[in-house]
């Protein structure tokens, strides 16, 4: 194996389809694989984007936002984290789907809100206010 044969783990399904892309038998196989390539990555956006706007309803500060998305947490296993995914998972993405995967890269943000000690009601608030928003997404319309 090669050291350009590693890919991260959250970057293995677009590091798949560039390779099927590449070998493609005929340019109908090699259009299908680019939108599905073009897909992927617009879900992935979709979710990254989806979080950050949490982070930043729910902050205090445009300040405490900026530390929760730039930092790593801690081990955050509390109930109150816990409340959370689970909330983000119902109302936005559900990263036991395939095509939602990507979402659980992004639930240290989270944890990092816990720690911030913002209340849970009101990340579930701003949860709310960005989940009506994909709903009228046809990236997450199409069953979360």
């Amino acid at each position: 194996m090669d050291i350009q044969d590693c890919v991260a783990n959250k970057d293995v399904e677009v590091a798949i389809l560039q390779k099927k892309i590449q070998s493609a038998k005929s340019p109908e196989e090699e259009s299908r694989l680019k939108q599905e390539l073009q897909d992927v990555m617009t879900t992935k956006e979709v979710i990254r984007d989806s979080v950050r706007h949490i982070v930043e309803k729910s902050a205090d500060s445009p300040e405490q936002a900026e530390r929760v998305l730039n930092s790593k947490s801690g081990d955050c296993m509390s109930r109150m984290y816990r409340d959370v995914v689970e909330y983000y998972k119902a109302k936005c993405f559900n990263w036991h789907e395939p095509k939602y995967q990507s979402a659980i890269h992004h639930m240290y943000l989270f944890a990092n809100l816990c720690e911030e000690k913002i209340p849970v009601e009101r990340i579930k608030s701003a949860i709310d206010e960005v989940s009506v928003g994909l709903k009228k997404d046809p990236v997450s319309s199409e069953g979360h």
